[in-house]
């Protein structure tokens, strides 16, 4: 099956908080929370659990709106077909989507109310998710087959967009993410800066954006690369 770029920037947009929420229960892990006993974290029976400590930090019209995301998203990717290398962790991924979107539309403080609901642009998991209770529930192993699945997906799509950027250009746009100088991207990649800027040039050509600023946005709405933490809260 052929993929839209608009079809794997919305699973890229799902998958990426995916996979920063298990980096996070993991971290919680590493300073001591834990771990928890819970394997099979994919049953609406555990995400049910999971769905108690979200409450504690996000407001129920919040979760509403996680759970019509995730379900938009798991219809696009269950009618899917991906390539077979991908296919058990696209499975995972969706059931995760899946299960999650089940427990909230289950859960009595969170039954959808008759008001319409705004589209929620996902790209971030929230920090004030309590993770060290999480870390409580979750046995390590099963944070990292969900991390795993997520970063499997997510290079996935990123390899079969038609406008993805190449290693190289990847670590151009990572490098000018991170705030580094150009002068300093060339030297790390070998290249003079006259070379630099002609890959840049290229790039933002193929990408149809006219400078740093845009080619940037444009990355990051695709899941391409990432900001650092103190750029992206601003």
């Amino acid at each position: 099956m052929e993929f839209s770029d608009g079809q794997l920037r919305v699973v890229i947009r799902h998958a990426n908080p995916i996979e920063q929420y298990a980096h996070r229960i993991t971290e919680a892990h590493t300073l001591g929370y834990g771990p928890g006993e819970h394997i099979d974290i994919w049953s609406v029976e555990f995400q049910c659990m999971a769905l108690e400590v979200w409450k504690e930090t996000l407001p129920p019209l919040f979760l509403q709106q996680v759970a019509s995301s995730y379900k938009r998203c798991a219809w696009f990717m269950e009618s899917a077909l991906p390539d077979d290398w991908v296919a058990e962790n696209w499975e995972a991924t969706l059931r995760h989507l899946s299960t999650v979107a089940a427990a909230v539309d289950m859960d009595p403080d969170c039954i959808r109310r008759e008001v319409p609901l705004d589209a929620l642009d996902i790209g971030h998991m929230p920090e004030v998710i309590r993770y060290d209770r999480l870390a409580e529930l979750i046995h390590p192993s099963a944070v990292d087959r969900l991390r795993s699945a997520a970063t499997a997906v997510i290079r996935f799509c990123r390899f079969k967009s038609s406008i993805a950027p190449n290693e190289t250009e990847l670590a151009c746009l990572q490098g000018l993410a991170n705030g580094e100088k150009r002068s300093d991207i060339a030297k790390g990649l070998g290249y003079s800066e006259r070379q630099l800027r002609r890959i840049l040039a290229n790039l933002w050509a193929k990408l149809d954006v006219a400078n740093d600023m845009q080619g940037l946005a444009i990355s990051v709405a695709h899941g391409w690369i990432t900001l650092p933490k103190n750029k992206a809260t601003r």
